[in-house]
């Protein structure tokens, strides 16, 4: 076997640049199927870092929806609600323990001088609960934080978020993240290793749902709007 390594490496060694091509060929190969299998694992395979992870479902309304539509990376367009129709499912369905919304955003973030930019996830007040989650630190976004548009102006941070820009630092809390150039005070961070329900989409700050107006002040009125899926 060794006569083998031996006589192979010396032919290689004959042709270096065949050699290197089939050295930097078989690396792209490899890189590519990892990454294949990387993702095939996140969507097929892992399941979501939840309570319940099985007893989770995506609710639908397939067919034309005729006003504005954006389907805001959390799917096809057949998952995307209205805010008004969100409210009314949540307050008339009867068959889930809850029902939750969310929706991602860019965020530019600033915090003690340092700004950076980022995705962000509105979601509702029912969100970590009907995930049955718990904060690392502090506490997650309630039904108490979802009562009044406009009124709580509160931040949960990622965890990765917080290990890579706060150090995990416990002291953080009630501190003040500015999102889109509005003030929001930090309440907790969310526990390790969930990064949102959308697949692809990584948000470092989760806000509630009614504070969309003021971290996208165009979007004025989609409270009301049926249309404005």
């Amino acid at each position: 076997m060794f006569r083998n390594v031996k006589h192979a490496v010396r032919s290689l060694s004959k042709s270096p640049f065949v050699t290197a091509i089939a050295v930097v060929s078989l690396a792209l190969g490899i890189g590519a199927n990892a990454a294949i299998f990387s993702l095939f694992h996140q969507v097929l395979l892992r399941p979501l870092p939840v309570e319940d992870p099985d007893a989770l479902v995506n609710l639908s309304a397939p067919g034309v929806k005729s006003g504005s539509n954006s389907c805001n990376n959390a799917g096809d367009c057949d998952v995307v609600f209205s805010y008004p129709m969100f409210r009314d499912l949540e307050e008339i369905q009867t068959v889930f323990t809850g029902v939750a919304a969310h929706r991602s955003f860019g965020a530019n973030l600033a915090y003690g001088g340092e700004t950076s930019t980022a995705s962000g996830m509105m979601v509702s007040g029912s969100y970590f609960p009907v995930l049955g989650l718990q904060a690392a630190v502090g506490r997650l976004i309630g039904a108490n934080d979802d009562a009044t548009a406009g009124e709580s102006a509160v931040a949960v941070l990622s965890h990765s978020y917080w290990q890579t820009q706060f150090g995990r630092d416990p002291s953080i809390l009630n501190d003040t993240l500015v999102v889109n150039g509005q003030p929001m005070a930090i309440i907790g961070v969310a526990p390790e290793g969930f990064d949102g329900t959308t697949l692809g989409n990584r948000p470092k700050v989760f806000v509630p749902i009614t504070m969309r107006e003021v971290v996208e002040v165009r979007r004025s009125g989609h409270r009301e709007n049926r249309r404005s899926y």
